[in-house]
C-alpha cells in the first residue's frame, strides 16, 4: 500500500500525463491525515468582453505532512520531463455524510482525480471514507449486513433528491424523491458475516464499510409522522449496501420496527 511508503516528512505521489492530454494512472486508494477546512478563492473570468470576479467555495484537506506530487510528461511511454509540486492542502470531493467532520482532524481514504474543470490541470482528493481521529475505526462498534437484524439509535431527517428520468435536477423536470436518513449517535463499521464453515466472506454486494455516520432508511411498514422526523429514534432492521441511483448513502437500513428514543412504549 502506498501509505506505507510515505517518508518521515513528505508524502510522494507520481502522476503521469501524456503530451496529447492527461492520463491519470494513479487509481489505488491512499490514506491521508489532516484537518478538513472550508475555503474560498476569487476567480477572475472574462466573458463577452467583461471581466468579472467570482467567489468559489470549496472544502480542502490541510494535510499533516506536505504532499509532493510529481507530474511526468511521457513521449512514447518514456518520461521526457518531470516537475514536482508541493501542496500544503488539497481540494477534496466530500460526500454529504462527512460534512459534520469539517474543522476536525480526520483520517481519510480515497483516490486522486483530475477536476472536471476544462480550464485547469488541478487534481482533487475524492474521499471514500473519513474518520474522526478521535474515533478511529478500531474503536468503532461493528454491525453486520442482512440477514442479521440490528438495532441502531440516532436522529431522523428528510431530504429531497432528483429522481427519474435524469437524476440531476428537480427544477429541470426530474421527479422529486423524498428520502429519509438516520444520523447515528455514534459512527459504526459494517461488514458481512463470514461463512462459519469456510471462514470466507462470500457477499460480493454488501462490501465492508468503515466510519458510517449516516444511513438511508426505508420503512417496511409504518413510518414516523412528519412531526416525529428530527427526533431521536431507535430502529430495528437489516442493513444492505447501496447499489442504485436511488441510494444516497453507502449503507441502507430496511426498518422492521421503530420507537421514539424517549418513549419506550411507542413501538410500531
Amino acid at each position: 500500500m502506498l501509505k506505507n511508503l510515505s517518508l518521515p516528512f513528505f508524502f510522494f505521489l507520481c502522476i503521469f500525463s501524456e503530451v496529447s492530454g492527461h492520463f491519470w494512472e494513479f487509481e489505488q486508494s491512499v490514506v491521508l491525515d489532516g484537518v478538513l477546512r472550508r475555503a474560498e478563492r476569487t476567480i477572475t473570468k472574462r466573458e463577452n468582453g467583461k471581466i468579472e470576479d467570482k467567489i468559489e467555495r470549496s472544502v480542502v484537506l490541510v494535510t499533516d505532512k506536505p504532499l509532493i506530487l510529481t507530474h511526468s510528461i511521457l513521449l512514447e511511454k518514456k518520461p521526457i520531463a518531470t516537475a514536482a509540486i508541493t501542496y500544503s492542502h488539497m481540494g477534496v470531493y466530500l460526500p454529504e455524510e462527512f460534512l459534520p467532520l469539517i474543522e476536525k482532524h480526520v483520517q481519510c481514504s480515497g483516490t486522486f482525480r483530475k477536476t472536471s474543470s476544462p480550464h485547469n490541470d488541478e487534481i482533487e482528493f475524492h474521499i471514500d471514507t473519513a474518520l474522526d481521529s478521535n474515533q478511529l475505526s478500531h474503536q468503532l462498534k461493528t454491525f453486520f449486513y442482512e440477514p442479521e437484524e440490528v438495532e441502531l439509535q440516532g436522529t431522523l431527517y428528510e431530504e429531497v433528491y432528483p429522481g427519474p428520468p435524469e437524476y440531476t435536477s428537480v427544477k429541470m423536470g426530474d421527479r422529486p424523491e423524498k428520502t429519509v436518513f438516520l444520523t447515528l449517535k455514534e459512527p459504526i463499521n459494517v461488514e458481512s458475516k463470514k461463512n462459519t464453515e469456510t471462514e470466507l466472506d462470500e457477499d460480493i454486494i454488501n462490501i465492508p464499510e468503515k466510519g458510517i455516520r449516516e444511513l438511508q432508511v426505508v420503512f417496511s411498514d409504518s413510518k414516523p409522522s412528519t412531526h416525529q422526523i428530527k427526533q431521536e429514534v431507535s430502529l430495528k432492521g437489516t442493513l444492505y449496501h447501496a447499489c442504485t441511483a436511488h441510494h444516497h448513502r453507502r449503507v441502507l437500513m430496511m426498518v422492521n420496527s421503530w420507537k421514539l428514543a424517549h418513549f419506550s412504549t411507542s413501538d410500531h
